[in-house]
């Protein structure tokens, strides 16, 4: 059989199916979306640490697009990170880009910049919530580094929500010793 013309005008679609590109209120919604969108917002809600996992392809980016969607802008300040080579230092200079700082140029002194940031974003009422995308990539610096987000005056608070994102073997990752600290991880 030839087709003549495009697959939408082909079949009479207004639009291709299942694309990249489709808006988050288009997007089929089932007990499972709902579950992961609740615990993804409660995350951001409580300023803790989340760890969401899946195999390629699976809608873990799609699934951020929409918590990102539902987060009340006046509320919360989402900052998304995703790099396949993330370093500490590269991290301070895109989260503080993004809220719009210029990173002052040692580790050290961009990481106290960035925890100041936070602080200031608190002050106004608004939840920091910062996403790292591709986390299973992460090196044991970065993950560690991690830690220092989410202690804040000696462990009482966290300065952010966090939330890593990755494939399954994040999760193996972070079961081993050498992680232990950055949080526990449940089956």
């Amino acid at each position: 059989m030839e087709i003549h013309g495009t697959y939408e005008e082909y079949f009479g679609l207004s639009a291709t199916p299942f694309g990249r590109d489709i808006p988050v209120t288009e997007l089929m919604k089932n007990q499972q979306w709902n579950e992961l969108a609740g615990r993804l917002l409660h995350v951001a809600k409580s300023s803790g640490f989340g760890l969401f996992t899946g195999e390629t392809g699976t809608g873990k980016t799609t699934a951020l697009r929409r918590m990102a969607a539902e987060l009340d802008k006046n509320r919360f300040r989402l900052l998304y990170v995703y790099d396949s080579d993330l370093t500490p230092r590269n991290f301070y200079v895109e989260t503080l880009h993004q809220l719009g700082y210029k990173a002052k140029f040692y580790r050290g002194d961009a990481k106290r910049q960035l925890t100041k940031a936070l602080n200031e974003i608190a002050q106004v009422g608004q939840i920091p919530v910062i996403v790292v995308d591709e986390a299973h990539l992460l090196s044991h610096e970065m993950l560690e580094e991690t830690r220092f987000l989410l202690n804040m005056e000696m462990d009482s608070k966290s300065s952010c929500s966090l939330i890593l994102v990755g494939q399954t073997e994040l999760r193996s990752k972070l079961k081993l010793q050498i992680h232990q600290a950055i949080g526990i991880v449940r089956k």
